[in-house]
């Protein structure tokens, strides 16, 4: 009976309420971010269910949730999975960066109050001020803040969510370009005052070229680490898609500015 009585005390449980579901689809995508799972690994649903004192048909619906957002993947008779990003994903994510922000851009110089925009100058003013002090994953978290909130000033909540899809996508990318720029060179983030700086004064196609730019030079930084990304499990090695990459980079622009 005592044993009975254990293994009852142990069952998890079973409430599948819409917050439960939502408050996991946090925990777990912010678990993929800070990449506690590792890409291309296999999620052990019992003991992540068992481990987050949630039912597994709980665990499924976020995990179904993320899959569409293209951080996890199911695989049939498999289950689900931290999906491995290519470097021809990269790539193309960027691009669809490129062509919602210049969108957005484009949108926030019609749209997008005086206070508005002088909010979101003030928050990376804010950040620069004490930038020396943040770590990489802070900086990180931080330039998508400026870029969420740059979008933000459309007015278009459309807008607003594809671009933090393709952001979380590309995290990790955008963790390894950072990195990689030498004790924190933080002229590589000036871009974004004078993105700013131009919408406030409705320039729009100033503050489109220069967001191009800044957008475009990061795609660079990302091709060029791939292979390093590769060697740290966090993209598919694809030695092909370097080529092809390179080989589009040469005209220097990822996205020509008329075409979106």
């Amino acid at each position: 009976m005592r044993t009975a009585s254990r293994k009852a005390s142990k069952k998890p449980p079973t409430v599948r309420d819409e917050s439960s579901v939502e408050r996991l689809y946090y925990e777990l995508r912010d678990r993929a971010m800070r990449y506690d799972f590792k890409p291309g690994s296999r999620i052990n649903e019992k003991g992540l269910s068992e481990e987050l004192g949630v039912a597994r048909a709980t665990l499924r619906e976020a995990l179904n949730r993320l899959s569409s957002e293209g951080l996890f993947e199911f695989v049939l008779n498999k289950g689900f999975f931290r999906k491995a990003i290519s470097v021809d994903e990269v790539f193309d994510l960027y691009q669809v960066r490129i062509a919602l922000e210049r969108r957005a851009v484009h949108l926030a110089v019609l749209r997008a109050s005086d206070a508005d925009i002088a909010a979101v100058k003030a928050y990376w003013v804010g950040v620069m001020q004490r930038a020396q002090d943040l770590s990489t994953g802070d900086l990180v978290l931080a330039d998508e803040e400026f870029h969420r909130r740059l979008v933000a000033l459309s007015k278009n909540k459309e807008l607003v969510s594809f671009a933090e899809m393709v952001t979380r996508r590309i995290h990790v990318a955008r963790n390894i370009d950072i990195e990689q720029l030498s004790a924190w060179n933080l002229k590589a983030f000036d871009a974004h005052i004078n993105v700013i700086d131009l919408v406030a004064h409705r320039r729009t196609e100033e503050a489109l070229q220069v967001l191009t730019e800044h957008i475009d030079v990061s795609l660079k930084r990302a091709v060029e680490i791939a292979k390093e990304m590769v060697s740290r499990f966090f993209l598919v090695d694809a030695s092909t898609s370097l080529q092809a990459a390179g080989a589009t980079l040469q005209g220097g622009v990822a996205l020509e500015p008329n075409t979106v």
